[in-house]
């Protein structure tokens, strides 16, 4: 699927003791072995994001625009006839204009078991896929680790349209419990050639945690945990961790530009909700929206 990871142009400067996970991946990336594997890929992109601190309304809903760069390299191991490994290392970094406390630098690791039953035009492929990345933030509370596991499927249906549907369960430990977070997703995306270019459309619904920041609006025995976050300049916004539901839609275009580069351009959206209680209207629904609008150019070699 071409839809693109959001990453960021430049790597921040990094004021913790970098996770192990980095310096794994990175010596991964420059081995001989995985430097002679097909499709090392590479991404540099501008995204501009409307809500950052996922907020409901008000001021504490902050836009910010950020840069990004994005080093991926895979390895194929062939298992059998119908089976294989790959395994994907990725190293990348953001940077935000505004709120400096979101800058990032992550490692990550993923790997998929893939089996298809022939090579046949339309032979679905199914995986079973896991994934482990190491983030180190700007902001301390958010340094930590996020695990993937679940099951997916790609499948050809005509000589212009691909499915790619995946359902999985994700975990993340952090260094503030507001933001050791677990969820459940379905997701499903579909491609379609068109023109000189690729068209895309995505969904996914997540049902878990959420994390909701700004101003203390509401009353802390509504969420699971809470603090003051540090990745805002302001000190009157918080972040709020509920139990909630998550829609996220994506739509993009990817445009061959030569052999082994590419454009894309894509707009994604997220509307999470949670039910919560307050003193003077009783059972109440908090929700947010936020819209990322993404550019970034790939280059594959």
């Amino acid at each position: 699927m071409r839809i693109p990871v959001i990453s960021f142009i430049a790597v921040p400067a990094v004021t913790h003791g970098m996770p192990k996970l980095l310096l794994i991946a990175g010596l991964m990336l420059c081995s001989p072995t995985h430097a002679a594997s097909p499709d090392t890929q590479v991404d540099v992109g501008i995204t501009f994001d409307d809500n950052v601190t996922r907020a409901n309304e008000g001021g504490s809903k902050l836009a910010d625009r950020s840069y990004s760069v994005n080093l991926n390299q895979p390895l194929i191991i062939p298992i059998a006839d119908h089976e294989r490994t790959l395994l994907t290392g990725s190293v990348d970094g953001e940077l935000f204009d505004l709120n400096k406390g979101l800058n990032r630098i992550s490692a990550a690791v993923h790997g998929e078991l893939q089996y298809r039953s022939s090579a046949e035009f339309g032979s679905p492929t199914f995986a079973f896929f896991a994934n482990i990345s190491a983030d180190q933030y700007q902001s301390y509370l958010r340094d930590g680790f996020r695990y993937s596991a679940g099951i997916l499927l790609r499948q050809t249906l005509t000589d212009r349209i691909r499915l790619f549907a995946a359902v999985a369960h994700n975990e993340r430990s952090s260094k503030s419990v507001v933001f050791d977070n677990k969820d459940n997703f379905a997701r499903i995306d579909l491609d379609y050639a068109l023109g000189s270019g690729t068209l895309y459309l995505g969904g996914e619904y997540r049902r878990g945690d959420i994390v909701v920041s700004g101003a203390e609006l509401w009353s802390t025995n509504n969420s699971n945990a809470y603090t003051q976050d540090d990745a805002f300049a302001d000190p009157e916004i918080y972040s709020f961790r509920f139990y909630g539901t998550t829609v996220l839609s994506t739509l993009g275009y990817n445009l061959k530009i030569g052999p082994r580069n590419s454009m894309d351009i894509s707009w994604r959206r997220a509307t999470s909700s949670v039910n919560y209680v307050t003193p003077a209207l009783g059972n109440a629904t908090l929700s947010y929206v936020a819209n990322q609008y993404t550019a970034v150019y790939l280059v594959r070699f």
